[in-house]
């Protein structure tokens, strides 16, 4: 046989049996995947179920070695401040579009695997908690989709006195794609391009109160928020507002309010955009557990291209509050805005949410959601309406074991038709909080 083809048999040989073996190695790390996954659901339902289970118990020196204990161990107080692994977590989700995509869906099983760290102060004056955690996903037929996401959360509150007071709020993401056990899931959604790309976002904010009366409370505020894009074809952009608000508490049931708020976009190729806000508003208890917030105004719109416009501004609620195991809230919005994804301005022509929480048994929690949106660019003529509903369980198998199931439907609708697209997700999982 001449030595050409040989070579192009061993080529072709060695060729099936690289493809063989990247079958193999594959296979074998989906398999561990699954194998730690399922080691640390048992490790998880062992400690919580069974607290007792395994523990090494000297009487004499008073050492509790249980898994429960053992965690405990792991927490540290110095000076009021205690330090602590807040939760563990694992859980399972199927999602229907891991691409966010129209005509190139992908369906998946996603393995997710977390833990949080906490530290907490409360003292007469003061209180500071800051928590963090950071998840894994890994992809069962995707892996190149795996990716880790962090966030970090610090609230402050200081009282200087009877009638001053300031708190101050920090949250940094990093993620991949809108995270399904986030308040603002719709609302990244709404608005967002499609796919899924890394970023870092970062929202600081801080408030200072002054109870000038009794009736009259007046308030300072300042918010900077940065969006980093890595691996998208988005520019960075910085957003810094200020304002300030003056309530008037006019009788037990009825309060009065005016504000005035500066927020100025900037994106990297130095594009700017500022929207000035005066709005008055009211909040009217209809009853003691049942209260509606209005407030009206206008927007004074410096946009990206330089063109000075005058808008309305509607803000409504209806909110209700049996108990602690019964909140419904009503909410609708018409404005307009800026966005981190886009160099132009976003006019809200409709936003609405309801939702509901309520304690059907004394273990078991269910809430529901429901968000709708549509929106125009104003310059671009690009327009997105936005449906997304999410229903959720929580049952708690034991005083620190507690089981979840969420299920999520988007249906993002564009007048551009390679743009929008449908998502399911079907989650379960556990979780340890301590």
């Amino acid at each position: 046989m001449p030595e050409r083809l040989q070579n192009n048999k061993r080529f072709g040989y060695d060729k099936k049996l690289r493809t063989y073996y990247e079958i193999k190695v594959n296979n074998l790390v989906r398999y561990y995947k699954t194998i730690s996954a399922a080691c640390l659901w048992i490790v998880i339902f062992v400690i919580t179920t069974f607290p007792t289970a395994y523990s090494f118990d000297d009487t004499d020196s008073g050492l509790d070695l249980s898994p429960t204990h053992l965690l405990n161990y792991l927490s540290y107080n110095y000076k009021g401040f205690d330090m602590r692994i807040a939760d563990i977590s694992v859980g399972e989700m199927f999602d229907d579009n891991i691409t966010y995509d129209k005509k190139n869906k992908r369906e998946d099983f996603v393995t997710l695997a977390g833990i949080g760290l906490g530290v907490k102060y409360e003292g007469k004056m003061r209180r500071l908690e800051l928590l963090g955690n950071v998840s894994h996903r890994a992809y069962a037929k995707n892996s190149d989709f795996d990716n880790t996401t962090e966030d970090l959360t610090l609230s402050f509150e200081n009282e200087f006195s009877r009638h001053d007071r300031v708190s101050l709020n920090n949250v940094f993401v990093h993620s991949t794609e809108p995270l399904f056990n986030r308040f603002d899931f719709f609302d990244e959604q709404f608005a967002r391009r499609g796919g899924q790309f890394e970023y870092f976002r970062n929202k600081f904010d801080i408030d200072y109160t002054r109870d000038v009366t009794r009736q009259l409370t007046i308030i300072a505020r300042y918010g900077n928020y940065v969006d980093i894009f890595s691996g998208a074809d988005a520019q960075d952009s910085f957003l810094n507002k200020a304002g300030f608000e003056a309530d008037y508490l006019f009788s037990s049931t009825t309060t009065f309010s005016f504000s005035y708020d500066f927020a100025n976009r900037e994106f990297e190729n130095n594009k700017d955009a500022s929207i000035q806000t005066i709005a008055a508003g009211i909040r009217q208890y209809i009853t003691q557990k049942l209260y509606f917030d209005l407030r009206p105004g206008i927007d004074l719109i410096d946009s990206f291209d330089d063109e000075n416009l005058v808008r309305p501004i509607v803000l409504a609620s209806l909110a209700y509050k049996k108990d602690a195991d019964t909140i419904a809230l009503l909410s609708f919005e018409k404005r307009y805005n800026t966005n981190p994804y886009n160099d132009d301005i976003f006019n809200i022509r409709w936003k609405t949410t309801a939702s509901v929480t309520r304690q059907l048994l004394e273990r078991l929690q269910c809430s529901l959601s429901i968000f709708y949106g549509d929106g125009e660019f104003i310059s671009s003529d690009f327009t997105n309406k936005f449906l997304g509903a999410k229903s959720n369980l929580n049952y708690d198998i034991t005083k620190i074991l507690k089981g979840n199931f969420t299920y999520t439907y988007s249906e993002s609708d564009s007048n551009v038709d390679t743009a929008g697209y449908t998502k399911n997700t079907v989650f379960f999982g556990l979780s340890a909080e301590f």
